[in-house]
């Protein structure tokens, strides 16, 4: 963020509404707590950034020297698979210190502070009783915001939303009313993947894992592997002490087929097939090195696979005054977002000052949406896009469609079943913890049965 002097909007007062995201790390069993210094954790949203732009490298060089992030030693992220193994890739990639969310936090706070002049800051976790659940447009048509605890913020000559998620964003923009029906058409359209997402400790040896991070190449179930044991600690240390922690995301196409057919016994089927491909890649019995499940979660939204045809990279509804950034308007990805919001912040000064403003697609609730891999100039894996990667995305037709509306019933429970023809059996996964149901079992589980 930077100061524009010449920019109509210069003087302006922001609100920036924040609560959890995709740049999310857990440490221990509950998703509330928050990462404590040197202690072990879990990126288990965002697992590194790559960039292919100058300004945003510029971000990020000042975000390390204010000691939010670091690069990872060279090589230190590749691909891997059974024939050829682990191939470090070139290019710089970043990590947040003690994760991705401290790194995230640390920015938040700084950027309240450098502009505590013309911003505040609301945020919305860990006490929601300040996140923001809905919105409305006052008598003089000024938008007014509403939190979960029932307070209010506003009012706000325009409100500009960063998240896609169906499960979200349609009973927010369902709370506006007729001001905000041609936002909800246009987000409707959005399309996005499903991943399962395995934290796992080992209680015995670490594992010989020779990098942070791997896309792996060619496995039905397993697309990446993620060592934040690695990572450094939030004091920029390098490595965490304790357990060897492990995050494992699956393929789309493991997860969208277990979790829509089979949506009982998706945890157990998730946990074997992830472990035992971990051990074909690596070449060995991973159960000898004592794994312990902390969380197996599935995202119902995970990653954008489609986006809107000719995108100005970001929605804007100006009869409403209403603005909508994100990376399904780019890439999937942490650069994809940052560059929807800068083309948001253009799109609303050029609007405000009527300068040169044309309103041309950006506003796309009745036409087709493209396929975000034809467009965006990156490697597209299922957990993002990231330059020098190869392609590889299996996204499936078993997630439901929100065009028409978000059906929850569909999206939390499964909605393809016996209609396919699945006949998967398993059964709820169970932890020493706790039962894990709902959108992502938690406690400390394991396969190993003391071989």
């Amino acid at each position: 963020m930077a100061r524009d002097t010449q920019s109509s909007l210069h003087g302006a007062r922001l609100t920036l509404c924040t609560s959890r995201g995709k740049l999310a790390t857990q440490m221990g069993p509950k998703n509330m707590t928050l990462p404590q210094p040197g202690k072990p954790f879990f990126d288990y949203g965002c697992q590194y950034i790559s960039v292919s732009s100058d300004w945003f490298v510029e971000e990020l060089e000042l975000w390390k020297k204010l000691g939010f992030c670091q690069v990872l030693p060279p090589s230190q992220v590749g691909t891997i698979s059974g024939s050829q193994g682990f191939q470090g890739l070139p290019g710089d990639c970043w990590v947040g210190n003690g994760g991705m969310a401290p790194m995230l936090r640390n920015i938040h706070r700084q950027t309240a502070q450098e502009f505590e002049d013309v911003l505040e800051q609301v945020s919305g976790f860990p006490n929601d009783a300040y996140k923001v659940v809905g919105l409305r447009k006052d008598t003089s048509g000024q938008w007014e915001l509403q939190m979960q605890g029932g307070g209010t913020l506003g009012p706000f000559t325009y409100v500009v939303g960063g998240f896609a998620q169906h499960i979200l964003t349609d009973p927010f923009l369902l709370s506006g009313g007729a001001a905000c029906s041609a936002m909800l058409e246009c987000l409707r359209r959005v399309e996005s993947n499903q991943l399962i997402v395995m934290q796992v400790s080992f209680e015995g040896e670490p594992l010989p894992i020779p990098f942070t991070a791997a896309h792996v190449c060619d496995d039905e179930a397993l697309s990446f592997i993620g060592n934040n044991s690695q990572k450094p600690q939030q004091n920029g240390e390098w490595g965490t002490p304790g357990p060897q922690q492990l995050t494992l995301l699956s393929t789309a196409e493991f997860a969208e087929r277990e979790f829509n057919c089979n949506p009982k016994g998706y945890r157990r089927k998730a946990e074997e097939k992830l472990l035992a491909a971990l051990g074909r890649l690596l070449k060995l019995d991973v159960l000898k090195y004592k794994p312990q499940i902390n969380r197996i979660n599935h995202w119902e939204d995970g990653l954008p696979t489609n986006t809107p045809p000719a995108s100005r990279g970001c929605l804007f509804d100006a009869k409403e005054g209403l603005g909508w950034c994100g990376d399904f308007c780019v890439a999937p990805g942490v650069e994809g977002a940052a560059r929807s919001g800068a083309a948001m912040a253009d799109v609303l000064a050029s609007f405000h000052g009527q300068k040169d403003f044309c309103g041309d697609g950006l506003l796309p609730m009745d036409v087709d949406w493209v396929s975000i891999s034809s467009v965006s100039g990156f490697g597209i894996v299922d957990i993002g896009a990231f330059p020098g990667v190869p392609s590889r995305c299996t996204h499936t037709d078993h997630v439901p469609s929100a065009i028409g509306g978000y059906d929850k019933a569909k999206a939390h429970f499964g909605h393809v079943g016996a209609a396919k023809g699945y006949n998967g059996k398993g059964k709820d996964y169970q932890s020493k913890g706790g039962k894990g149901k709902g959108k992502g079992g938690k406690g400390k589980g394991s396969l190993w049965k003391g071989k």
